[in-house]
């Protein structure tokens, strides 16, 4: 028999576990300028991110202290990026639902409000914005062209610590696969093969995998890429007026800092209970030479 809850927590339920589905796929954003809160803000205002890449060789004194070449700007970023997903159930079907199937239907919506989000930030990552590149198959990628990659990163000042891969399932799931990762006893990690995480690889710290990533046109499959590359921009959308909604408010995880909205009304006409969740973000190209494209061909 299905446990009766009442409509509050019934979508209590689903927002908190689509926000932790929310926040699970769009954690490669972090590879990037990021800035994600929970201030209110309008659709169409900007954001100013600061994005510092890299900076010139020490100097000897001669006297005076001559200004140094330094990338180092700031990056406005509009928020005209509005998405959302929405549910609705009526009476009968609220009193019908168990804990359980609202938790799972709640990691859907709010997987596909990420991924929408996720794939329209990535648009970005083009050969017009970002030229460098390598090209290689799922099934040739190890660590080796990892080690290849931090080397060209080096090679333009990218320091591995500073700087993110993120790789579509085929590719990370070669990673897994490289004897020279997966052996726990050599890598001095158990997380590859109890937990299918690899937590560093050549002082990369971050190293993300999604099945996510848009093609673009360009059989995109990943990058490696310095915060500097693309600036990105989340905020919490108030409505005007919150109390015409059964609730109105903002979901925000402390953790990584994403937020998103949630609007709650009820038609009673019909007896209906619709809910809305969204976000509204922007992103913007910065640094151009400081993300790697990995395509397939």
């Amino acid at each position: 028999m299905a446990n009766t809850i009442n409509s509050g927590l019934q979508n209590n339920i689903i927002a908190q576990s689509a926000l932790e589905q929310f926040t699970s796929i769009l954690a490669p954003l972090n590879a990037f300028s990021a800035s994600f809160n929970d201030q209110a803000a309008q659709k169409g205002k900007t954001i100013n991110i600061p994005t510092l890449s890299n900076t010139a060789s020490a100097a000897d004194f001669a006297g005076t202290y001559t200004a140094q070449d330094t990338t180092y700007g700031t990056t406005t970023i509009t928020l005209d990026g509005h998405k959302f997903v929405t549910w609705h159930v009526t009476d009968t079907e609220g009193s019908q639902s168990s804990a359980v199937e609202l938790q799972r239907f709640g990691y859907q919506k709010g997987g596909d409000l990420a991924k929408a989000v996720f794939q329209d930030i990535l648009a970005e990552v083009t050969n017009a914005n970002y030229s460098s590149k390598i090209t290689v198959t799922s099934g040739d990628f190890d660590s080796d062209e990892v080690a290849d990659l931090r080397e060209d990163g080096l090679d333009a000042n990218l320091y591995p610590d500073q700087c993110a891969l993120v790789l579509d399932n085929a590719y990370f799931t070669s990673l897994l696969k490289d004897t020279d990762i997966s052996h726990a006893m050599s890598y001095g990690s158990a997380e590859v093969i109890q937990g299918g995480r690899i937590p560093s690889l050549f002082g990369i710290k971050g190293l993300y995998e999604s099945n996510s990533i848009p093609g673009n046109s360009e059989n995109l499959t990943g990058f490696y890429a310095h915060p500097s590359a693309l600036a990105v921009a989340m905020r919490y959308l108030e409505p005007l007026i919150p109390s015409d909604y059964i609730s109105a408010r903002r979901l925000y995880d402390e953790a990584s800092g994403m937020v998103m909205g949630y609007r709650e009304y009820y038609d009673t006409s019909t007896g209906t209970q619709t809910a809305v969740l969204e976000c509204v973000y922007g992103k913007e190209v910065a640094v151009a030479g400081n993300l790697i494209r990995i395509v397939s061909s």
